[in-house]
C-alpha cells in the first residue's frame, strides 16, 4: 500500500481558522512513475504567490501504488487511505481536490464508488467542499472507442473493463453541496474534448450542478503547471 510517508506538504497555513487543504492527485494512466505528487510542484508555487506567500489554506499532494503491481481498486483505496491519514493527522476541516488526468478519475471514483469499498469514505466525503477535475478519464469504454491503443495501459490497470463502472452506469451518491468543475485545455494532444463532455452530459442528466473551464491551457501535462488554472482555483475558492 502507499504510505502516509509518501504525501507532500507544498504549504501548511498559519491560518487561526478551520483548516482548509487543497490536495492534489496525479495522472500517469494508472502506470507512468514518472509522474508523482511533485507534478504539482509549479501549480502550488502559483497558488503560494498569487496569496502573496501566505494562503489560507495548506497545500498537499498524495500518492497511490501504479500498475501493472497492482491493478483496480487498489490505486483508489491507496488514495482513500491516504487522504484519511492526511485529514487526521492535519487535522483538515475542509477538503478541496485537485484531479489531473487519472488523478480526475480518481477523484470522481471517490466521489462515486460504494461506501461499503472503505470505512473512510464517509469521512473523507463529509469533508469535500470542491473537486477539480482536469482533463479527466470518465469512460473507459468512450476513450476505448475513440483511442484503441489506449487498452496497452487499461489493460495493466484493469482485469477487465467492466470493472470499472462508466459514470451513466451509476447511481451519483454525491451530495450537491460538493462544488464539481471540469477543466479541460483545448491543446490536450492526448484526450479530446469528449471525455469531459461525457461527464458533463451524465451530470445534466441527473440535474448535478457543475461548472466547466474550457481554456487554452497548454498540452496535457502542461495543464498541471499553469498560471490559469491556479488563477482559476484562486477564483472560485473564495466562493
Amino acid at each position: 500500500m502507499a504510505k502516509f510517508d509518501d504525501t507532500v506538504t507544498f504549504h501548511r497555513s498559519q491560518d487561526s481558522g478551520p483548516h482548509r487543504a487543497i490536495v492534489f492527485l496525479h495522472g500517469g494512466a494508472w502506470i507512468d512513475a514518472t509522474n508523482t505528487p511533485h507534478d504539482f510542484d509549479k501549480l502550488a508555487e502559483h497558488l503560494v504567490r498569487l496569496n502573496q506567500s501566505e494562503p489560507e489554506f495548506s497545500l498537499y499532494a498524495v500518492e497511490y501504488r501504479l500498475s501493472p503491481e497492482v491493478k483496480h481498486p487498489a490505486h483508489l483505496l491507496d488514495v482513500i487511505d491516504n487522504l484519511a491519514q492526511l485529514i487526521r493527522k492535519e487535522q483538515v476541516d475542509e477538503l478541496n481536490l485537485f484531479g489531473h488526468s487519472v488523478g480526475a478519475t480518481l477523484v470522481w471514483q471517490l466521489l462515486t464508488c460504494s461506501p461499503a469499498l472503505s470505512s473512510d469514505l464517509e469521512t473523507i466525503r463529509s469533508k469535500v467542499n470542491r473537486c477539480y477535475l482536469a482533463d479527466g478519464i470518465f469512460s473507459l469504454v468512450d476513450m476505448l472507442k475513440e483511442y484503441p491503443t489506449y487498452d496497452y495501459f487499461v489493460s495493466q490497470a484493469f482485469t477487465k473493463v467492466k470493472d470499472y463502472d462508466d459514470p451513466e452506469d451509476l447511481t451519483l451518491q454525491i451530495s450537491s453541496n460538493i462544488k464539481l468543475h471540469i477543466l479541460h485545455s483545448y491543446e490536450d494532444e492526448l484526450l479530446s474534448l469528449r471525455q469531459s463532455n461525457y461527464l458533463c452530459k451524465v451530470l445534466q442528466a441527473h440535474q448535478q450542478p457543475y461548472q466547466t473551464y474550457y481554456d487554452v491551457l497548454g498540452k496535457h501535462n502542461d495543464v498541471y503547471e499553469s498560471l490559469k488554472v491556479a488563477e482559476y482555483i484562486m477564483y472560485t475558492m473564495m466562493y
